[in-house]
């Protein structure tokens, strides 16, 4: 089997979140990777960065035309190794072989991977919400349709920044929407909170008390991504689990010392930011290695959601699978976790994602909605 063809088809769709300013649509893409035995791997790139589409197929599909597409690891090395390219072309690529490999094994990726378990538990993770009663609204609203757990991610996220960290006065806000939030689902509910580096250390330490005293599950990315120092001093004082790492930079190496220096209690990665099925996997094993979970992030796109909880189903020491949800208001629907997929995610009544079973990734693209929104395609 050998690869024959790489193509890009851009389209868009409409925007999903009530970030300010945002636009009523957005760009997406496909990326197809074809072999001459007709078995096609996709994943979506989204959003598609101009220099990531050029590179996929300007750079990345020359290298791999007329490759074997089950020489993952071989191809992965390689593409990493090219510093002209952006990270996220080895993950894309990589994606979209494994899920070749499924369909030529004419398996779920996560029998090739290793299965741990065919289910596992899903949270809703809030967008940043412009009102405090909506996080309360959105939190029952999931739990009613399944979910058994809510991420928040609070207003701080669009509030002013003073000199090393978030302003005094949004940090009080957050602090209001955690207890809300907590109050209104009662003491047994799930709950995480991610106020996505907004704090200083100060900050953070207070905070943390807060979500201890809330029982909150986990304390996502409080720090700057690159404060070890400032993480490790947290760890110390807190007893509720600090989750880092998701914004890392530089490979597997630079999440060494997170492990090393009991900078975090988990780690955390997902298939894009982390160097695709190949990169995560190799994420979740050095977390073994240091008896440490690895919980796995929101691929941003339906596609590589699906890569990410088939790694979830594969490795031991991930608990929870993210689902972000964004959402028209009032409508809390989950629309970003099943757009351009043939048929849905579903969570069931005990609030378990389980495997698709069809092959590969497990659930085909919707092509039909693809080429009504088509902008343009590169070969």
């Amino acid at each position: 089997m050998r690869i024959v063809d790489l193509r890009v088809i851009v389209h868009e769709r409409e925007a999903r979140t009530l970030f300010p300013g945002d636009v009523p649509t957005v760009e997406n893409a496909v990326l197809t990777i074809t072999t001459d035995e007709g078995i096609e791997g996709h994943t979506f790139i989204s959003p598609p960065q101009p220099d990531v589409a050029q590179q996929l197929v300007g750079v990345a599909k020359p290298r791999l035309l007329g490759r074997d597409p089950l020489d993952i690891g071989a191809i992965w090395g390689q593409l990493g190794a090219r510093r002209e390219l952006d990270p996220t072309v080895q993950s894309y690529v990589d994606v979209a072989l494994w899920d070749i490999a499924g369909k030529a094994a004419g398996l779920p990726l996560h029998r090739l991977l290793g299965t741990v378990r065919t289910a596992i538990p899903a949270y809703a993770s809030s967008w940043v919400l412009p009102a405090e009663e909506l996080y309360v609204e959105e939190a029952l609203a999931y739990r009613e349709q399944g979910f058994v757990g809510y991420k928040v991610h609070p207003p701080s996220m669009f509030g002013a920044r003073a000199v090393g960290g978030t302003l005094a006065a949004h940090v009080d806000r957050d602090v209001d929407v955690y207890r809300r939030v907590r109050s209104a689902v009662g003491p047994s509910y799930t709950l995480f909170a991610d106020p996505f580096a907004r704090y200083s250390y100060a900050q953070a330490l207070r905070v943390g008390r807060e979500l201890e005293a809330l029982d909150y599950e986990w304390y996502e990315d409080p720090l700057a991504a690159d404060d070890i120092d400032g993480y490790r001093r947290l760890k110390e004082s807190l007893t509720i689990p600090l989750l880092a790492t998701e914004l890392t930079v530089g490979g597997l190496p630079a999440h060494v010392p997170w492990a090393v220096r009991g900078a975090t209690d988990y780690l955390r990665g997902d298939v894009v930011l982390k160097g695709g099925v190949t990169g995560l996997l190799k994420l979740a094993r050095l977390a073994e290695a240091f008896n440490l979970n690895c919980e796995l992030h929101d691929g941003y796109s339906a596609l590589n959601n699906l890569a990410v909880l088939h790694v979830a189903l594969a490795v031991p020491n991930c608990t929870w699978f993210e689902v972000l949800v964004p959402h028209v208001p009032g409508r809390y629907d989950t629309e970003y976790l099943n757009w351009g997929l043939a048929e849905p995610v579903t969570i069931d009544g005990e609030g378990l994602v389980h495997s698709p079973e069809g092959p590969g990734l497990g659930i085909d693209v919707d092509w039909d909605l693809i080429r009504s929104r088509t902008l343009a395609e590169l070969r």
